[in-house]
């Protein structure tokens, strides 16, 4: 086999590892898709009420997304989608009531109603100096 051959072939073979490299690198930094969970199901416990002393609704389900308002503690939020981040992370799409303020938020920050006859939920005191 002659030099020129070998060189050639070693050439094919360096560069078709390095295409290898490079498609293996470049779909391990893409993100897998969250799954979305979509609107809850019908059998799902209706009446939501915000649980934080204050939850950021915002544009879009991050922690980076716009905040469109801010819904207090106490406040019913009926929920009408939820997604889950790649993170695990749960989100909400809530409309809250009476304002009609509608946005995402965490999961987290919401709770079920006290029932009737039963305590309501202990709203967290604001930080001192707050």
């Amino acid at each position: 086999m002659s030099a020129h051959v070998r060189r050639a072939s070693w050439a094919a073979l360096s560069l078709l590892v390095l295409v290898l490299l490079a498609v293996a690198v470049g779909s391990d930094h893409r993100p897998p898709p969250g799954p979305h969970s979509g609107p809850p199901p019908p059998d799902t416990p209706r009446g939501w009420v915000v649980a934080a002393s204050a939850a950021n609704v915002r544009r879009e389900h991050s922690v980076d997304g716009t905040v469109l308002g801010l819904a207090r503690c106490g406040e019913p939020a009926e929920i009408v989608d939820t997604w889950i981040s790649p993170l695990g992370a749960r989100w909400s799409r809530i409309v809250v009531a009476p304002s009609g303020l509608t946005g995402w938020v965490l999961w987290s920050l919401l709770d079920h109603p006290a029932r009737p006859g039963e305590p309501g939920l202990p709203c967290p005191a604001p930080p001192p100096g707050g």
